[in-house]
């Protein structure tokens, strides 16, 4: 052992005595034999290779997930095990990397919602009567005060008035709960919390979910493809390896496009990476491709806007 230490005949972690000449790692546990205490950039990169793939061919890897469409997936159907970073780590680093950005961007808190036509109103900025008038929204409001304000300005109503409104669904009504049914005290309930909860808030609570909702898309994604690919001769776990690239390729491009703005192009750059990807991994003409795209495209965001919902409702009844 280094710095110092004295280099003892025997494994510190499971006592194996060593052979001669003193081998780098024990025979019986694979533990180094040489240790020392660690610097700061062991420590770091040890911390980070639990969440990203710093060790191993990951330049390689990020360039045939980006560039070359289906190689990655490919080379592990055909062994290739340790040329690129494995499907899962991939996915990982590239999931931690997308909820980092995404925790770091600015966000644009909304300066101001649509005009509304109303008369003055206090919240207002100053407008002749009748005109448009543009109500400006603070970071620290909740929907529920947006809406409320939103309510009064264009009707007159008070902001108090308006969010009761909010509060309600059909006679069901928070303030008199004898007027509804279980199910819909416990509606009225969560709607109520998640209108009383500010965007920060959201953000912090779905910035929490959104990761462990993601990896469990992963099998059911899984299971479309097997669908979409029934009589293609791939076992539900070569699916799988698929759903994990192809996430992995998504998360990265949905990064771009929150830090750029360029939104359009790079969707369509996506898609047509989808299309080439499939061709080559499951052996498709360009038509077949298409079509299945465009099902496995439509079946997915419906899901996600399932489980969107889902995490909402989660988030509001655990506020």
């Amino acid at each position: 052992m280094s710095h110092g230490a004295t280099e003892l005949p025997y494994c510190r972690n499971c006592h194996y005595t060593l052979a001669t000449p003193r081998p780098h790692y024990c025979g019986h546990c694979g533990q180094e034999t040489d240790l020392h205490p660690p610097s700061v950039r062991e420590m770091v990169t040890e911390y980070l290779g639990h969440y990203v793939a710093l060790d191993g061919p990951l330049l390689r890897t990020l360039w045939a997930l980006i560039a070359l469409p289906g190689r990655l997936t490919n080379a592990y159907f055909h062994g290739a095990r340790r040329r690129y970073v494995l499907p899962l780590r991939v996915y990982l680093s590239a999931s931690f990397v997308f909820f980092v950005g995404w925790a770091l961007l600015p966000q644009d808190p909304g300066p101001a919602i649509a005009d509304v036509p109303a008369a003055a109103a206090s919240s207002a900025s100053s407008a002749a009567p009748g005109q448009p008038r543009r109500l400006r929204v603070r970071p620290d409001m909740t929907p529920a005060q947006v809406a409320a304000a939103a309510e009064a300005l264009a009707g007159g109503a008070s902001a108090a008035d308006a969010a009761r409104a909010h509060s309600r669904i059909g006679d069901c009504e928070l303030a008199r709960p004898e007027d509804c049914s279980r199910g819909l005290r416990w509606l009225v309930g969560v709607v109520d919390k998640a209108q009383s909860m500010t965007l920060q808030q959201w953000k912090t609570r779905a910035g929490a979910l959104a990761p462990y909702a993601m990896l469990a898309m992963q099998p059911i994604f899984a299971a479309l493809l097997l669908l979409a690919f029934a009589g293609s001769g791939r076992r539900y776990a070569e699916h799988f390896v698929f759903s994990l690239h192809s996430h992995s390729l998504w998360f990265l491009a949905l990064l771009l496009a929150m830090a750029t703005g360029v939104d359009g192009p790079l969707a369509l750059a996506v898609f047509a990476h989808g299309l080439v990807a499939m061709r080559r991994v499951y052996g498709l003409r360009w038509w077949g491709a298409a079509w299945r795209a465009l099902l496995l495209s439509t079946l997915y965001f419906n899901l996600l806007a399932c489980v969107a919902l889902a995490m909402a409702a989660m988030i509001a009844a655990t506020a």
